[in-house]
């Protein structure tokens, strides 16, 4: 049986989270918002399942809406990198996100892993692209740098242990969400003229 404290980094991505989606969702910044929520979702089983010491009673739904909502997180990040603007037909694709990730997750399970990184990787460039092409942030693109260092070195390290592994993939997501909403929130709502995640001190 896995200790209670587990659960502590599974917390600090549930803190993060509510601290980065409410801000987003009233900026009408949905997708970023959405996948704040995703998060802290997955995060927040985990703390139920470590510190109510229901180990192997949430053993399942904790893995299986990690694995769906991380998925979705990550096409809602990527579809609003790529837009590059925000609008009122976003809750729309945040509805369909999530149906197209549970409908993977049911239906073709063995997809997610490679969608997962296909679309962080996507993500990432779009990013790159828009901080070196417009001379924007970089906190974006770092965000997702360590979210794909995190899921291919820290997840299953053979080189770390069991313990240190799960609360070092954790904290750094928890840092990427920071990463990725701090810069969100200084962006305003359509970026279509002024471009994507520019960076606070900026002009605009």
């Amino acid at each position: 049986m896995m200790p209670a404290h587990y659960a502590l980094s599974d917390a600090a991505i549930v803190m993060v989270a509510a601290w980065a989606a409410l801000p987003l969702w009233r900026q009408g910044k949905i997708l970023p918002a959405f996948a704040m929520a995703c998060l802290g979702i997955a995060a927040a089983i985990g703390v139920v399942r470590f510190g109510a010491g229901l180990q192997a009673e949430l053993a399942a739904l904790h893995a299986g809406g990690s694995q769906m909502l991380g998925l979705a997180a990550l096409l809602a990040l990527a579809a609003h990198i790529l837009r590059r603007k925000s609008d009122r037909n976003d809750g729309a694709l945040a509805v369909a996100i999530l149906a197209i990730s549970a409908g993977i997750f049911f239906l073709a399970k063995a997809l997610l892993a490679p969608l997962f990184l296909l679309t962080l990787t996507v993500g990432l460039c779009a990013a790159i692209w828009h901080a070196y092409r417009f001379g924007l942030s970089w906190l974006v693109p770092s965000g997702l740098m360590i979210l794909l260092a995190n899921t291919l070195l820290i997840r299953k390290s053979p080189w770390l242990t069991e313990a240190a592994a799960w609360h070092i993939y954790h904290l750094l997501i928890a840092l990427a969400l920071i990463l990725l909403a701090s810069a969100m929130h200084a962006t305003p709502l359509d970026v279509r003229e002024k471009g994507a995640y520019r960076a606070p001190h900026k002009n605009r």
